[in-house]
């Protein structure tokens, strides 16, 4: 998939429930520095998706998807298995970003769910790695929040110890996705 298609479509994704939150803005500028838009280009792709009508966006996501990954049957073809792992992994980073533009702003809605699901289906992304997506976003959130009632805290040692914990144990589940969707390529 194009780098400007993937940002189309991480954009109408967090319209799909009506708008896009700061924090989702805040995600999506930086995926499209590792897409290595610009900002003009950035700027295009927002004003096209936000043209694009409320009851129109999952159609328009529908066809950004492309075509529905093919199961492979005793295919022996190792070209054609290194394209269909390929397609895996980018599809898979795709996937795993827009879970996590789903959780960014603490609501992961039915219609962002819907969107994800129809995707993970139609690129023929396993159940287990789907799950481990949706476990890391959640385990993540958690820690956002549990981050914000340490901010609470007054200054001390402990308050400083305890933040640097948390953002060492977000690292540690987003590296492990990571490391995953990596592996995922050979």
């Amino acid at each position: 998939m194009y780098r400007t298609d993937q940002a189309k479509l991480y954009y109408l994704y967090m319209l799909s429930d009506g708008e896009a939150s700061e924090r989702e803005k805040k995600l999506f500028t930086t995926i499209c520095k590792d897409l290595n838009i610009d900002v003009d280009e950035k700027k295009r792709i927002i004003k096209e998706c936000e043209n694009t009508p409320f009851d129109g966006i999952f159609d328009e996501i529908k066809e950004l998807a492309g075509e529905p990954v093919k199961e492979m049957k005793n295919s022996s073809s190792l070209l054609s298995i290194m394209s269909f792992l390929g397609n895996s992994e980018d599809y898979a980073t795709i996937l795993c970003n827009l879970i996590n533009l789903g959780y960014a702003d603490t609501k992961y809605t039915y219609e962002e769910r819907e969107i994800v699901d129809f995707l993970k289906n139609h690129w023929k992304i396993t159940e287990d790695l789907y799950q481990e997506m949706i476990d890391v976003a959640e385990t993540c959130l958690a820690l956002e929040e549990h981050k914000k009632w340490v901010e609470g805290l007054e200054d001390s040692a402990y308050k400083d110890e305890k933040m640097k914990q948390i953002k060492k144990d977000i690292r540690s589940a987003q590296d492990g996705i990571k490391i995953t969707l990596a592996e995922l390529k050979f």
